[in-house]
């Protein structure tokens, strides 16, 4: 089978691509059902409280957390290609809706302030949509393991310390950015309500001691039905420890917020930010639990499936989501397989909203606290980051950066600073492109490494090199530097370059310009540039700029040898003669 047609089996896109539920729910097995159920209550457990409050750093009252989550999961459900991956409100997505309509001006909490949060859910659905069916995935591949691996471990850190209040017992006035969050903290010690401390560090180490060594029960939810029925015999809430309290029931408003253009053309800026952190926030937690798990994610349909993700929110009168690393942790770890997790949990959210809300009211912040510590805990591993010290010291700067670029200046403003320092490293590896000098291999018609065969044959007056990668305006200088350097120091004086071009793989328009004043430059030197092996598409955008006219066809051979004997065949040159 060939490139071209691999190529084109790739691109085709199928029915099942689309809807990968299509691919997994026919062969679901029934012994899934029950770890698949487990994980379910699990991700319920946590997932009504958190979103009750994390609809409150979206401006958004408690009740709309529950609305945001049913379609939410449905959607990526059907759509997404992570087994594992759960969506679903986040404290970063939610602080930068907040912050997107904080900056328009409007009240928090009004009908105008939902209306338009709703509108910026189906916004940035929308765009990942787009995204997905333009294949902008490809974004992904800028998100080296290294930057994914510091960023997932700077995220588990500010979600660790945007819980410390719920533990200590005691509000701050959350930045949601790890910094303020942390100086706020420990300006308020002094505040530590020590009931609520000690039901906060129970509940955690309850969590740890029953995942080693009962690793069968889950945990989470073992400890979030511990705490309610605790709490409600002790009457913690008479103690100054702070519940949940009541939730209002009932469902959402189903439909398209009602707002003009104008405000919706608002919202475009918000909505493109918040794309690029749900995106890179969810892509990040779907690969590294497929990587955990042995599979693959379609990182074009990851968009697709956060779109559909968001389009539901919106639809349920709901703020943005993404995917969500505590929630797929704690998932992962009371033993969920498939995406049925997701389906089972929409369905217990929406039982939830209409009638079970009541059972929540006693629960314990600090246990809830502890349950989202004690699941991203294992991701801040700091081995990972320190590994790749000995594997390059980039992708080692690359992953402390991504680490303390979202710890220092926020969730966005690091990530970007990551993926920056990554394309630079990428554009400085790029640049650091390999070069030699070739020599004829003895009895052999190959040409290898002068430096690797330092018996090779040379010829006075040709100086044969080649270069390895694409050529582009970043490395194309340096070439034709290494040309001169080249010239300068063979002796005698080549009249005639050969270049092996067959590893240069892409050139652009520099490159070519570059070739050209070099080409220029040897003649007026009185030496010839020549090539050999020049790939297919290369050679096509040299005919386009008459690049090849100008270095004349016939001086662009099929093979370094057929160059080398034309070069022998000349005047002025003794055939067969060998310099050292």
């Amino acid at each position: 089978m060939t490139v071209t047609t691999l190529t084109k089996q790739k691109s085709k896109r199928t029915l099942k691509s689309f809807f990968p539920i299509l691919s997994w729910l026919p062969k679901y097995k029934t012994s899934w059902l029950s770890p698949d159920t487990i994980a379910a209550l699990t991700v319920w457990a946590l997932l009504v409280p958190e979103a009750m409050a994390y609809a409150g750093i979206a401006g958004m009252p408690p009740e709309y957390g529950l609305y945001a989550a049913p379609l939410a999961l449905l959607g990526y459900a059907i759509f997404g290609t992570s087994k594992h991956m759960n969506v679903g409100p986040s404290s970063t997505v939610a602080a930068l809706s907040f912050s997107t309509l904080a900056g328009l001006g409007l009240a928090s909490g009004s009908e105008e302030w939902i209306a338009m949060t709703a509108a910026l859910a189906i916004m940035t659905g929308l765009f990942l949509v787009i995204g997905g069916l333009l294949r902008l995935g490809v974004l992904a591949d800028f998100l080296s393991r290294p930057v994914l691996d510091g960023f997932i471990v700077g995220v588990a850190i500010t979600i660790v310390v945007g819980q410390l209040d719920k533990v200590l017992g005691y509000e701050v006035e959350s930045e949601l950015e790890f910094i303020p969050d942390i100086l706020l903290i420990i300006s308020e010690l002094s505040m530590t309500h020590w009931p609520t401390l000690v039901v906060g560090l129970v509940s955690l180490a309850l969590l740890f001691i029953i995942e080693k060594y009962l690793p069968k029960v889950p945990a989470a939810i073992t400890v979030l039905v511990l705490a309610i029925v605790v709490s409600a015999l002790l009457d913690f809430e008479s103690l100054g420890i702070h519940i949940v309290g009541e939730i209002p029931a009932g469902l959402p408003d189903f439909g398209m917020p009602g707002i003009t253009l104008d405000q919706l053309a608002s919202l475009i800026p918000g909505a493109l930010a918040i794309m690029l952190v749900a995106y890179s926030e969810s892509i990040a937690t779907a690969r590294a639990y497929a990587s955990k798990f042995n599979y693959k994610v379609d990182a074009d349909q990851e968009f697709i499936g956060l779109g559909a993700a968001n389009l539901g929110s919106g639809f349920s009168t709901s703020f943005v989501v993404d995917g969500s690393l505590s929630k797929t942790a704690a998932s992962v770890g009371a033993g969920a397989k498939t995406q049925m997790v997701s389906i089972i949990a929409a369905i217990a959210v929406l039982i939830t909203a209409v009638a079970l809300t009541p059972l929540f009211r006693t629960l314990p912040e600090a246990t809830l606290g502890a349950i989202v510590i004690h699941a991203v805990w294992h991701l801040i591993n700091f081995r990972k980051i320190r590994k790749y010290r000995s594997i390059t010291s980039l992708d080692f700067w690359t992953a402390l950066v991504a680490m303390l670029g979202v710890l220092a200046v926020g969730i966005l403003e690091g990530l970007l600073i990551a993926v920056f320092l990554g394309l630079l490293g990428l554009l400085y590896a790029s640049k650091s492109r390999t070069s030699a000098v070739l020599a004829k291999v003895p009895g052999q018609e190959i040409y290898r490494s002068l430096e690797n065969n330092p018996e090779g044959e040379t010829y006075p007056g040709l100086l044969i090199a080649r270069f390895e990668g694409s050529l582009f305006f970043a490395n194309a200088p340096d070439m034709a530097d290494e040309v001169r350097y080249g010239v300068e120091v063979t002796e005698p004086s080549p009249r005639v370059v050969l270049v092996d071009f067959e590893s240069i793989t892409e050139v652009d328009a520099t490159a070519l310009i570059t070739i050209g004043e070099l080409n220029e430059e040897l003649e007026r030197a009185g030496t010839d540039l020549r090539l050999a092996r020049v790939r297919a598409h290369v050679l096509e955008l040299m005919r386009t700029t008459e690049l090849d006219k100008d270095i004349g066809p016939e001086y662009i051979y099929d093979s370094v040898h057929a160059g080398v004997n034309a070069f022998l065949a000349e005047p002025m040159t003794e055939p067969g003669e060998v310099d050292g």
